[in-house]
């Protein structure tokens, strides 16, 4: 265990400088809108001689019956360029679509209700008594379905409505951990799929890493059940900082869980039952571009572009995505751009304003109220390409300060050396997050927090004059939650040295007893779906179910 500054720690089994012992063959299941977040830790471990195969799972949602696409039919375009750039750059990177379970087997079925009583269970938990927001959103993607008609059976059906209406509503840390510790069995009762499994041993991936088994019902689990059925260790890699709070239970215990930070590691262990043991501390790899920049132009230069007063300097909010800002963000901008105006403090009345949109909101239609303010870019960007992504850090890196309510982008401005502000504003789902909380002052953040507008502004005055104090509690920040091995110590080549001690763990064997004989029950409810299925199929005249999907050997020319 290497020491950080401060007593913080990175846990991980080799160093990054030294040499691996082998090469491995590494299969990298991914979520296609993530593929950013490992656009540096997919290369660290290819710059190390592996080969990595990237597999594209669906999204987490409920699964509706239809046919699958290619994965290049499906996929955003700016994920398959990200994919083939890696692939150009890194011939030992390839890409495809992860192998799912065929619709239509029954287990498909029961495999879904139980992730989604899972994440119903872990929303249960105390420490989401004051997020009404989150547990509302849980319960509509894995109850809706349900009540407006899935392919469950209909007495499956029914029994999923009643007892998911009682644990909907359940603040309760015993019953939690109870149904936890329920669907977890009936997890380890469900089979692997053959169809799954057949992909897997042809593809002869020496290890297995997941990135997104937090997603509501997530279908990567299979992945990884097949996995653990052939004999291949497994682990599953955080993909951002808000993934053990945010979303639902990570379903499946692996060999080893890739943390950012030492908050993360709480949250493993406290929200997700995840042994101490097997939790690894890695560092957050998806910010190191962002120690590493220079800006591209002047702030002069920047601001001519947007038909600022180069005079001035400026100011930028980020908007939140749709899950945070769940109201009508712009208008809140609309009523902070006009406070500013009407400030007593003439910087503030004077300075130049640029809005950032969040790539995943509704974008603005209408134009801002003020002068001197300009949203940019229009309609939104995701800092994929090497150009928006300099606009991106040129944006932050020039400004003055940066205001916000609750986004990733907040962490990127304080690498960069920003004094970060924001106002609670009570119609967003804000301070009913979990991970908003990390960022606050309390808790070793370094937000400036304001109960209203008022005193933001007052605050906003105060750290364009001098903001020392931010200064020193972002760096503390930064090194504890984003590089708690060292601040000058990129953490891609940390996470990908700690992947590779999976291959050197035994596999986790043997069922649990009882696991039979609630097998045996499940496949009753997995007949009944089955059956269920037919007799759709001849009432509609239609087909029902899907075909099982491409090879993931398989990627587009």
């Amino acid at each position: 265990m290497a020491e950080g500054r401060e007593g913080n720690t990175v846990d991980g089994g080799g160093s990054e400088t030294a040499a691996p012992k082998r090469r491995l063959r590494i299969l990298f299941v991914v979520q296609p809108g993530a593929l950013l977040r490992f656009a540096l830790l997919i290369p660290a471990l290819a710059e190390r001689g592996h080969d990595v195969h990237i597999a594209f799972s669906p999204g987490g949602e409920w699964r509706k019956r239809q046919k699958r696409q290619t994965v290049g039919a499906s996929l955003p375009q700016r994920t398959v360029d990200l994919a083939e750039e890696l692939r150009s750059k890194y011939p030992r990177v390839t890409y495809g679509p992860a192998p799912l379970r065929p619709d239509g087997d029954g287990w498909s079925e029961v495999a879904t209700l139980v992730r989604g009583f899972a994440d119903l269970a872990h929303n249960a938990n105390p420490r989401y008594a004051n997020a009404p927001h989150l547990r509302k959103r849980t319960r509509q993607r894995i109850l809706n379905p349900v009540r407006k008609g899935s392919d469950v059976e209909p007495i499956g059906r029914w029994l999923a409505l009643r007892y998911g209406s009682r644990l909907r509503s359940t603040i309760d840390l015993e019953r939690s951990q109870r149904v936890l510790g329920i669907t977890a069995r009936m997890e380890d009762a469900i089979p692997s799929s053959k169809e799954v499994d057949r992909c897997i041993r042809e593809l002869a991936p020496d290890i297995v890493v997941a990135t997104g088994t937090f997603r509501h019902m997530s279908t990567e689990v299979e992945v990884l059940k097949s996995a653990r059925r052939l004999g291949i260790p497994t682990g599953i890699f955080v993909t951002s900082w808000d993934n053990l709070t945010n979303k639902g239970s990570l379903k499946f215990t692996p060999e080893l869980v890739f943390v950012w930070n030492d908050v993360q590691v709480r949250d493993a262990v406290e929200l997700h039952r995840i042994p101490r043991e097997r939790i690894r501390t890695v560092g957050a790899h998806v910010f190191d571009e962002w120690f590493a920049r220079t800006p591209t132009r002047t702030r002069e230069e920047l601001l001519t572009q947007l038909g600022l007063d180069p005079a001035q300097p400026y100011l930028v909010y980020l908007c939140s995505s749709g899950n945070i800002a769940t109201n009508d963000e712009h208008a809140f901008v609309d009523e902070w751009l006009r406070a500013l105006r009407a400030s007593t403090d003439e910087r503030l009345r004077r300075i130049n304003v640029v809005v950032r949109p969040h790539p995943n909101a509704q974008q603005r239609t209408t134009a801002l109220p003020v002068e001197n303010a300009v949203v940019w870019p229009v309609g939104g960007a995701y800092p994929v390409a090497a150009d928006a992504r300099a606009d991106f850090f040129d944006t932050l890196f020039h400004s003055s300060a940066v205001v916000g309510i609750n986004t990733t982008a907040m962490i990127e401005a304080a690498i960069v050396g920003k004094s970060v502000l924001t106002v609670l504003v009570g119609d967003f789902d804000q301070q009913s997050t979990l991970h908003f909380r990390y960022l606050l002052t309390e808790n070793g953040g370094f937000l400036h927090v304001a109960p209203t507008l008022e005193e933001h502004l007052e605050q906003l005055g105060r750290v364009l004059d001098e903001d020392a104090e931010g200064a020193e509690r972002r760096r503390r920040f930064v090194e504890s939650f984003v590089r708690p091995g060292g601040i000058d110590r990129p953490a891609a080549p940390i996470g990908a040295a700690a992947i590779e001690e999976l291959a050197d763990l035994p596999v986790q064997s043997g069922t649990r007893p009882g696991t039979r004989a609630l097998r045996a029950g499940l496949s009753v409810e997995a007949a009944l779906n089955r059956a269920y299925a037919s007799y759709r199929r001849v009432r509609t005249g239609g087909r029902s179910g899907g075909e099982v999907a491409p090879h993931p050997r398989e990627t587009p020319g």
